[in-house]
């Protein structure tokens, strides 16, 4: 698959809740700078990241990629991040991210977005 095709298959099995088929497809040792947050390093640390936040089970995700372009092995994609609670609350988030591939998967992904939007849409789920 070309990087492109990668990053659309990465996004789909997210928004499928195929999780373990989307991260099946980061590098071992794959670099996720979720930006503002503290940068992860390994599938596994990604993949507990994730599963703490409930992502599967408390929240089903919809990532809708908006725009998506690639220059060599790096995509570049615009989303709109949909979290959608046991409740049915919903976060919706705008997203704008990269992924770079190299042989077929991905080695870093970045990820910016409004933390603070974020927040505020989670503390009205909590509530």
């Amino acid at each position: 698959m070309s990087p492109l095709e990668t990053a659309r298959v990465f996004f789909a099995h997210w928004s499928a809740n195929r999780i373990k088929e989307a991260l099946a497809m980061l590098a071992e040792d794959v670099l996720y700078d979720n930006v503002p947050l503290p940068d992860i390093v390994g599938r596994e640390n990604v993949r507990k990241f994730h599963a703490d936040f409930g992502i599967g089970t408390a929240f089903k995700i919809d990532w809708q990629v908006t725009e998506i372009a690639a220059s060599g092995n790096v995509v570049l994609n615009e989303r709109i991040d949909i979290f959608t609670h046991e409740s049915g609350s919903q976060i919706t988030l705008p997203v704008m991210g990269t992924l770079t591939v190299k042989n077929g998967r991905i080695t870093v992904w970045r990820d910016y977005f409004d933390l603070g939007s974020f927040e505020r849409q989670l503390a009205a789920i909590k509530r």
